[in-house]
């Protein structure tokens, strides 16, 4: 559930979106952007989402960003358990009001409900014309999850401003559990003859992130920006609710385990991105974002927009997102029966080798004194060996923003 989360996340952290925020609050004291989003896969999960956020400018050097995230999350999820009709009892902890309870009696999907509440805070202070520093912290509570956060940027420009040299590090504390409370044991077998597996108190994991980049105006067209970023993440990293089962040679389940994932994980991103107004006034934006980790996950993503203008202030740009990515060194469609339990092991399709592709357009005009957005879009994704091969989902936007005196 909270990869949904991630890939619906409306906030992106680049030198040019930065810039371009500043450049709208220095112009008012207030400006504030609310949206709201609709996320439903076919036959799956469906996320309703509301995001408030205002940016304060107080007085000439510093800007106030505070951010109010409330999503609700429903539906059913593959547990990484296989399609096959199994005589093994599924335990069913609470997982948020619906509770962990499989759907129709099948041990491959899960029916669940879940809510979160997260606040954001961000403070930029221009220390003079060329530097500045950004605050940041975070904190989102769920039935199942905590997350704590801070941030700290620093931004260098050139004299002439044509260049600007960013650096930046983060940290956060997790805490995460079933919500009835604690963690089952790592490749616990899950069996109507042994009783339920053992369980633990609530896992903790701890990330660290940090950031280079640089961007430059290459002409009075033409912006570039690159990235890159190196994090770890050291705790429990596994997911707590996830299954793998173990078949005979016909593919039927015999036994049932929950998952069990590396304590850590070391990542790195490089990305690059650029912003290009060609002589018709329609403006080309094009990213491209290279993820490598030590788990052996590899992505490649690769996005475009195009944006054109019309009169009267409206606009409309269709973009179109490509994304694959390698499989995890320990993911397994199930485990062979009889043979001995590796150490790690998940059958999360998220694991899998995957490739991802998102085409939508988002339409904006001029309204109440402010500035109306729609974004509609198609994802669609496919999966080398995951027990769910596919996955379909529509995602839709509304949102407003308003500046004030």
């Amino acid at each position: 559930m909270k990869s949904i989360r991630n890939k619906l996340a409306v906030a992106t952290c680049t030198v040019l979106s930065q810039g371009a925020q500043q450049a709208v609050a220095t112009e008012s004291s207030w400006t504030t952007d609310t949206s709201y989003l609709f996320y439903s896969e076919a036959d799956r999960v469906t996320v309703n989402k509301i995001i408030t956020r205002a940016d304060v400018t107080l007085g000439d050097n510093d800007l106030l960003m505070l951010e109010a995230v409330y999503d609700t999350i429903t539906g059913a999820t593959p547990t990484g358990a296989v399609k096959s009709v199994s005589p093994v009892s599924v335990t069913t902890p609470s997982s948020g009001g619906a509770g962990f309870k499989t759907t129709s009696g099948t041990p491959d999907l899960v029916d669940f409900d879940d809510t979160r509440l997260g606040v954001n805070v961000g403070w930029t202070h221009s220390y003079n014309r060329t530097f500045r520093v950004n605050y940041g912290a975070s904190i989102s509570v769920e039935r199942d999850y905590e997350a704590y956060g801070g941030s700290l940027t620093f931004d260098k420009e050139t004299d002439d401003r044509s260049l600007t040299f960013t650096a930046g590090i983060a940290g956060s504390y997790d805490t995460i559990m079933q919500s009835s409370g604690g963690t089952p044991e790592p490749l616990g077998e899950i069996s109507a003859n042994e009783g339920k597996p053992k369980f633990f108190e609530a896992g903790n994991k701890r990330g660290y992130e940090g950031i280079l980049g640089v961007s430059r105006i290459i002409n009075r067209r033409t912006v570039a920006q690159l990235n890159y970023t190196i994090g770890s993440q050291k705790g429990y990293l596994t997911d707590p609710y996830k299954l793998i089962s173990s078949t005979d040679a016909n593919g039927i389940e015999v036994e049932r385990y929950f998952e069990s994932r590396p304590d850590n994980r070391q990542r790195q991103t490089l990305y690059g991105a650029m912003v290009h107004r060609l002589e018709n006034k329609d403006t080309i934006h094009l990213s491209y974002r290279f993820y490598w980790d030590d788990w052996d996950i590899n992505s490649h993503t690769v996005v475009y927009r195009h944006r054109r203008e019309f009169s009267g202030g409206s606009f409309l740009e269709p973009h179109l997102r490509i994304y694959t990515q390698t499989a995890a060194a320990f993911f397994r469609h199930s485990l062979e029966y009889d043979q001995s339990v590796p150490e790690y092991a998940s059958a999360d399709y998220r694991l899998d080798e995957m490739s991802s592709v998102t085409l939508g357009a988002k339409y904006g005009l001029p309204a109440w004194g402010g500035t109306l957005r729609f974004r509609l879009e198609y994802l669609y994704q496919t999966f080398a060996e995951a027990e769910y091969d596919t996955n379909k989902a529509v995602i839709f936007q509304a949102s407003f923003k308003k500046a004030f005196d």
